[in-house]
């Protein structure tokens, strides 16, 4: 790696610790201050299906504006300041749910676009500086982790702080953010049709799993705070699985490209959802503090991985001119609409049948979406098969 190269691996390690660290001060614990504003179980569902829904509708239109910008660090400095600014109508309109409702969607109309593209940006930089992606998302979960632990300290004592916390972060990101290489869109003389990204059937089946699969880590996130302050987990022990969360993470990116090249995507992921149904079979059976911070433990084995293949595979399988709208399509299946089903649809299921059922529940979507990801896998790869030895004859 060269001195320059050397230079802007560590500068864009900068900007994502700041990143993460905003997100850490601020995704885990919005639903416990809905809840503190006295919000219900379905009003905090609703609210985290806005974001979901505006994300889903959003980040395509964001993926092809970047893929056809002379700069998409253009428009990731402006999702930056927007942000920052923004998330301060959230207090400003207290408990006033609908006004509520109405800022979120305008808040995450725009922060939905952070981090697709930043990692767009990023596994671009990667590839022409010599350096592997995963070792700069793994600044980035440094800077999660350490946040969490500080604010679940610091917001024990006011929920408030996160704003504040939030904001200076993401203003400190978009003054790095400055500095980093520019990346130009591949589209301005070649419109490329979205629907070109799903000519990929390997892809699409990814897709779908990625859906099942995260839809009950939306149910996770939405849920868990409350869920167990419900149990009796105060916020600073929350903080500190939220943290080890984080740290959980880092073998895992540390070791992705081996790991990636030894086994494939097919059994990262095959394996990521069997340690994410045990994670909610534990989550469900038992309130006691060691198995909460357990079942933090293995999130490594989840999100992350999950992540790391999609980002891996769309920037090595994707066309060039549609590497921005990939991305996009990515957080969408693991974020936007997974979320929207594990919010809306599992606030409503919490609403009838409790958190604890809605956990054992996802339990069983994930062993069934094993299943299903298993077997259709080894279908195609029996008709393949059969198929090249016909040409053969």
């Amino acid at each position: 790696m060269s001195g320059n190269s050397k230079a802007t691996y560590i500068y864009m390690s900068i900007y994502y610790s700041l990143i993460f660290m905003a997100l850490g001060a601020f995704s885990s614990y919005l639903p416990i201050y809905f809840n503190e504003i006295k919000l219900d179980h379905f009003q905090i569902g609703l609210l985290a299906t806005a974001g979901s829904v505006t994300a889903l509708l959003a980040q395509p239109r964001w993926g092809l504006a970047a893929d056809r910008a002379t700069s998409k660090n253009r428009i990731l400095l402006g999702a930056l300041l927007f942000s920052s600014l923004s998330v301060w109508l959230m207090p400003a309109v207290g408990g006033r749910f609908w006004l509520l409702f109405a800022v979120s969607v305008l808040f995450y109309a725009v922060q939905c676009v952070i981090n697709p593209l930043g990692d767009t940006i990023t596994l671009e930089i990667a590839s022409k500086s010599g350096f592997n992606f995963s070792r700069i998302r793994t600044a980035g979960s440094v800077g999660y982790a350490i946040m969490a632990a500080v604010a679940g300290w610091l917001l024990d004592k006011n929920i408030y702080y996160m704003f504040p916390v939030f904001s200076g972060m993401l203003l400190l990101a978009f003054l790095v953010a400055w500095g980093i290489p520019k990346v130009e869109g591949y589209q301005r003389d070649r419109k490329v049709s979205l629907k070109e990204l799903f000519a990929n059937r390997s892809l699409v089946r990814i897709y779908l799993y990625t859906l099942a699969v995260n839809s009950t880590l939306g149910f996770f996130f939405t849920f868990q705070a409350v869920f167990s302050k419900e149990q009796g987990i105060s916020t600073a022990l929350i903080g500190l699985g939220v943290s080890i969360g984080s740290i959980s993470q880092f073998p895992f990116m540390i070791f992705f490209q081996p790991l990636y090249k030894r086994f494939g995507i097919f059994n990262i992921l095959l394996v990521s959802g069997l340690i994410n149904a045990f994670r909610w079979v534990l989550f469900a059976t038992s309130s006691n503090p060691i198995i909460y911070l357990a079942t933090w433990a293995m999130h490594g084995g989840t999100f992350m991985l999950f992540y790391l293949c999609l980002a891996e595979y769309v920037s090595t399988h994707v066309p060039k001119e549609l590497k921005a709208s990939g991305q996009m399509m990515n957080s969408l299946s693991m974020n936007a609409i997974s979320r929207t089903i594990g919010s809306l649809l599992g606030g409503l299921y919490a609403g009838w049948f409790g958190i604890r059922s809605g956990f054992v529940l996802s339990s069983i979507i994930c062993f069934a979406a094993v299943a299903l990801f298993w077997y259709f896998h080894t279908l195609e790869k029996k008709l393949t098969s059969k198929h090249g030895e016909a040409l053969e004859q």
